[in-house]
């Protein structure tokens, strides 16, 4: 990706009556003040909220923890971010900790997390799918993450991949812009411009990714953390991540968004699932509308080069992300048919 220092991830890589599962101020207040790390907040146990949103299970074996509906399964992993959703990796804003003999969840991540992801027409109800914006990474004079010598070019490949899954969801009648038709620099700020003046409903930057470690290897999703989180390569919150921006009004969309395209590009590529990431990227925190960044393969990856070379490989890359925004665009149609 090899993105503007504004612009970059950090590469591969008081409780309240605690019998009823509640954590609340001091605790939190005293782990804040101690760690300089994650949001402020209530907490609740995963045994209250399987009783409080009627899951039909919830198993703990050591730090292998299961939360069932009867279509859908969240698996976390103890004193970690990680929990996967139907097998597909999520990294939440803080991790399931356990605390007085209970694992807990941040309401946070209750609220912009799981609930989004079982429930998607209550986040959705509010949002459009009249407009789709790709963004292709890069352009011009910078190139983005490169490897020349085998003639790949981040900008070249992404504008090509955005080209192509324009053509896709256009045969389904989606009016799709793009905030560049060439090889032009266009800087971050006019992108956000032109997502505004279109009047955008959804918003998605397609990007290749690298690593100075050559094993970084996988697909990953980037959507915003909510104001106060920090994002999934840190541990620490900055006074920055305190901002609410633009594209905070869409945090529970965000979720739905980045989940359907990080399925459906593990789906068709097969490549590592390296999950549903947080990250305060320009473009998704400056876009008021639903958006998500998308990293289809590392160029410095020997595994992901030589299948991001391949029109194969492409081919697939193109399906997973239009795949994920229809499903995405046909839940919102859903959303506004099941609430008028």
């Amino acid at each position: 990706m090899n993105l503007p220092s504004h612009h970059r991830l950090k590469k591969s890589g008081a409780h309240r009556a605690f019998g009823a599962g509640l954590l609340a101020g001091a605790w939190l207040a005293a782990e804040a003040a101690s760690a300089g790390s994650f949001i402020m907040g209530d907490a609740v146990s995963l045994s209250q909220l399987s009783h409080r949103y009627n899951f039909i299970a919830y198993t703990a074996k050591g730090k292998n923890l299961a939360l069932r509906t009867k279509f859908n399964t969240f698996t976390f992993e103890g004193d970690t971010r990680k929990v996967e959703f139907n097998n597909i990796l999520i990294w939440l804003n803080a991790p399931v900790a356990r605390h007085w003999g209970s694992w807990t969840i941040r309401d946070m991540d209750v609220e912009k997390t799981i609930l989004p992801l079982i429930n998607p027409p209550r986040a959705l109800k509010s949002e459009g799918w009249r407009l789709v914006v790709l963004d292709p990474g890069h352009g011009g004079q910078d190139p983005g993450a490169s490897d020349l010598r085998r003639g790949l070019e981040e900008k070249r490949i992404a504008l090509e991949l955005a080209q192509r899954v324009r053509t896709i969801l256009q045969k389904y009648k989606v009016d799709v812009r793009l905030t560049r038709g060439g090889d032009q620099t266009t800087d971050l700020g006019q992108r956000c411009l032109l997502a505004h003046r279109w009047g955008a409903d959804l918003f998605v930057s397609i990007h290749l990714n690298a690593a100075a470690n050559a094993n970084s290897s996988g697909i990953e999703t980037h959507i915003l953390p909510p104001a106060g989180c920090p994002i999934t390569a840190s541990a620490f919150v900055s006074s920055r991540d305190r901002v609410a921006f633009p594209g905070n009004r869409h945090d529970g969309a965000n979720m739905v968004l980045g989940y359907y395209l990080q399925r459906s590009l593990i789906k068709y590529t097969r490549l590592e699932d390296r999950g549903v990431r947080r990250s305060r990227f320009y473009v998704i925190r400056n876009v008021d509308c639903p958006a998500a960044l998308v990293e289809c393969g590392f160029i410095s990856s020997r595994n992901d080069r030589t299948k991001i070379m391949t029109s194969a490989y492409r081919d697939n890359v193109v399906r997973g992300i239009a795949e994920g925004i229809q499903t995405y665009l046909n839940m919102v149609k859903r959303a506004q048919a099941l609430n008028p």
